[in-house]
């Protein structure tokens, strides 16, 4: 017997969930400033970021936070290579987070080229967003850690790393119950950076609800994630890895 017809809406209907299955959705633009503001730190940046970016308005309602202040806690840092070829995340004590939209639109780009009159901006850095991750469960919740994890990977490592993120690691993070969510970054380079040690290229900010519960539950556990093939030939790999711990001071 030959194969029975589909119906033309039932044919629609699978080429629209084909087109899903294939599909990554794209975030929407979204550009983040790190701003280190310990006056101790010999990276100090004194530009008023506050003010510049109150003419651009507010953030959509669905962006995670329009501020973040953070604090440092006690890191544990592990580094791929040689640390002094990057800039360090976990250097400074406080900084502060400002988003912003589209970063073409507003002209903020322009701020990621330092200039040697205006030392401050050579210390800010200027990622954009490339994924984010959350599960249904911790829609609309806000934690007070963020664990920063900066990765400069091998010499044509992107897509591996991507690949290492979409399809494995996060699932991972996903099964533990203090984790809320990830925002992934791309650093925009600058043409010139004037003698400065750029941070790695790579920068996942892993949400969590608590620096304390993140403590306990690593205590109780062990590692929030298993080690994997795959990440120790990631993770093994890279030219640089870094992880700071963060407390939000401002939520």
């Amino acid at each position: 017997m030959p194969p029975p017809k589909l119906s033309l809406r039932q044919s629609i209907r699978d080429i629209k969930q084909y087109i899903a299955n294939i599909t990554v959705p794209q975030p929407k633009a979204e550009t983040i400033a790190w701003i280190p503001t310990d006056p101790d730190s010999e990276d100090y940046c004194d530009f008023d970021w506050r003010g510049y970016a109150a003419g651009f308005g507010h953030p959509s309602d669905d962006v995670a936070n329009p501020l973040w202040q953070l604090r440092n806690t006690s890191p544990s840092t592990r580094f791929a290579g040689s640390p002094a070829s990057y800039g360090s995340f976990n250097a400074e004590k406080n900084v502060t987070v400002l988003l912003f939209g589209d970063v073409y639109a507003s002209g903020l780009i322009s701020l990621a080229e330092p200039t040697a009159a205006s030392d401050a901006r050579s210390a800010v850095s200027l990622y954009q967003l490339t994924h984010r991750f959350e599960p249904k469960r911790s829609h609309g919740l806000r934690g007070l850690c963020i664990v920063a994890v900066a990765i400069e990977p091998a010499e044509g490592g992107d897509d591996e790393l991507d690949h290492w993120y979409r399809d494995e690691h996060l699932e991972l993070l996903a099964k533990v119950p203090i984790y809320l969510r990830t925002s992934r970054y791309k650093l925009l380079r600058p043409s010139r950076s004037l003698g400065r040690h750029l941070p790695p290229s790579h920068l996942a900010l892993h949400e969590y609800t608590s620096s304390k519960e993140l403590l306990n539950y690593a205590l109780q556990h062990g590692p929030l994630a298993p080690e994997t093939e795959q990440s120790k030939r990631v993770l093994g790999g890279a030219k640089h890895v870094e992880r700071t711990v963060w407390d939000v001071m401002v939520p």
